[in-house]
């Protein structure tokens, strides 16, 4: 990107603090911390705690005109009234990053109106970083789907075999954050990332506008559109993927009675 490109500034912060977050967080976990759950028993750990405090000090400091949605932070609801507000997981997949397995990220959200325009995923693991700037819609005309396509899915729905009905022949992969998962779609190691169950914004901003930047279609699991900044954060799970993968799977979903136009 050149100083002439929208958010040239905000994303070159934005794979700066990741990057560094990633530094301390990886420091953290050699070194030894604590962690324990929250009251809805997620895991949560020293580590990203830390890294919530470096990434909203670096991009709040930077640009103070922006909201802020968060994971580690107390939802603070004049992010409502802002134009642009960064929405952000210090750790993707925290259980990964405990356990030692190398699919954890760092997630970095930039929304503008609703929409994320900006993505930065680092994987402190294994060094790689994607980041992208999505102002405007770049999705590619669908073609037909690849014969057999790959689908990524959560380490858990492949290990508790809870993974949606989907199209004969598909080949199904399971990994951890799904920050990272949007960020290998995005790369197109993979063809499609879908998960039934609810998510957070800040577990998908990031890799949605990364998604949409590489030209693929990401909506909600039942192929509605997906909305950033809401007073309640959630989304109801999410299918994204090239637009002739993504058409079949809502096709295939309709074809089963999963879902109903």
């Amino acid at each position: 990107m050149t100083q002439s490109d929208p958010f040239a500034a905000e994303l070159r912060t934005a794979v700066e603090a990741a990057e560094a977050a990633g530094r301390v967080v990886m420091e953290m976990r050699e070194q030894g911390m604590r962690f324990g759950h929250k009251e809805d028993f997620e895991l949560v750990s020293e580590a990203d705690l830390r890294a919530s405090e470096m990434l909203h000090e670096a991009l709040t400091g930077a640009f103070p005109d922006a909201g802020w949605l968060g994971e580690e932070h107390i939802d603070n609801r004049d992010r409502l009234t802002k134009e642009r507000v960064w929405v952000v997981d210090p750790i993707d997949g925290t259980r990964e990053f405990l356990q030692g397995i190398p699919q954890f990220a760092v997630s970095v959200g930039l929304v503008v109106d609703g929409e994320p325009v900006l993505g930065v995923v680092h994987n402190p693991a294994s060094g790689e970083t994607d980041a992208a700037v999505c102002v405007e819609s770049a999705e590619h005309p669908a073609t037909p789907a690849p014969v057999p396509f790959d689908v990524l899915v959560s380490r858990n729905e492949l290990r508790w075999r809870d993974i949606p009905p989907l199209p004969d022949g598909t080949r199904v992969a399971g990994l951890g954050s799904v920050a990272y998962r949007l960020a290998l779609l995005a790369r197109k190691e993979g063809h499609a990332v879908i998960t039934m169950y609810g998510r957070a914004e800040w577990d998908v901003a990031a890799g949605v506008a990364l998604c949409r930047a590489a030209g693929m279609r990401a909506t909600d699991v039942l192929g509605g559109p997906l909305a950033f900044n809401q007073p309640d954060p959630a989304i109801k799970g999410i299918l994204a993927g090239v637009g002739g993968v993504h058409d079949a799977i809502l096709q295939h979903f309709r074809t089963i009675g999963a879902i109903r136009d």
